[in-house]
């Protein structure tokens, strides 16, 4: 009876194993390369890749060359909807807080505010920070205006309207003008930034989350000292927060543009 049940997880270990070599860089596979990865006999792998195909887990294209079915497809929008962005942020958050020694936030919009939903505090004996349950309003301060930035032009209209722009502290923005400029400015550079705008000498960085539909649904934020944030080492700070945020997104299934294109091409190739 072991021997069968040892069986039986061997052979779906194996299949799983054929699974995960498709990844956002190897969107297709042979079963000869399947063969050879996996060190799987050549008919053993065929035999794999029939129960695949039978069951929607695989598809075939006219070359012979094996990809992700619709099944899985509709297994990940399912996984997407349900996995929790807290649990898959928390990690990053405390990577970028023990590398920096600053507070870092996680950020939502509920309806016209930013909610902080998590905070690491910074270490410092003299430290900034934003706890959880904290609500400010979206155009004052980087976390907010990296949100603001990425929801159309109806959405901004209708919170100047409900809401106006109130100022929060001596740099808060409070012209609409001025306000459109720097969200194309966080548009383009894919950062937010703000010195002042809610606390005085209070600094941030933020960088929009981003969900399997290209929406941003959250923002990863360092908040501290101005000079600490935005001094000497502003640039390498982003570079953390990007990256984090660029992992965190596509473990709630988002998909580089530059995959998206290489998907493009090998569909127009067929």
């Amino acid at each position: 009876m072991t021997g069968e049940t040892d069986k039986v997880f061997g052979s779906l270990e194996k299949a799983i194993r054929i699974l995960c070599l498709f990844d956002a860089q190897t969107l297709e596979l042979s079963a000869q390369e399947i063969s050879i990865s996996l060190g799987i006999p050549l008919s053993t792998t065929y035999n794999y890749l029939k129960v695949f195909l039978r069951n929607d887990i695989l598809s075939k294209d006219d070359s012979g060359r094996f990809r992700l079915g619709f099944r899985i497809f509709k297994l990940g929008i399912l996984a997407a909807e349900n996995v929790s962005l807290l649990e898959i942020a928390r990690p990053y958050l405390a990577s970028i807080a023990r590398r920096t020694q600053e507070t870092v936030v996680l950020t939502l919009t509920e309806g016209f505010d930013l909610l902080c939903v998590d905070t690491i505090e910074s270490t410092r004996p003299v430290k900034l920070t934003m706890k959880r349950g904290a609500r400010l309003p979206l155009h004052a301060g980087a976390p907010g205006k990296a949100l603001l930035a990425n929801r159309d032009r109806t959405f901004l209209d209708d919170l100047i309207r409900s809401r106006g722009l109130p100022k929060m502290n001596r740099n808060t923005i409070t012209d609409v003008e001025e306000l459109e400029r720097e969200l194309a400015a966080i548009r383009k550079e894919g950062y937010s930034w703000s010195d002042s705008e809610v606390d005085s000498g209070a600094g941030a960085l933020a960088v929009p989350i981003l969900d399997h539909t290209g929406r941003a649904v959250a923002a990863v934020a360092l908040i501290g000292s101005v000079e600490a944030i935005l001094g000497k080492d502003r640039k390498a700070l982003v570079g953390d927060l990007k990256d984090a945020s660029r992992e965190i997104s596509e473990k709630l299934g988002w998909v580089r543009p530059e995959t998206l294109i290489k998907h493009r091409q090998v569909s127009v190739r067929k």
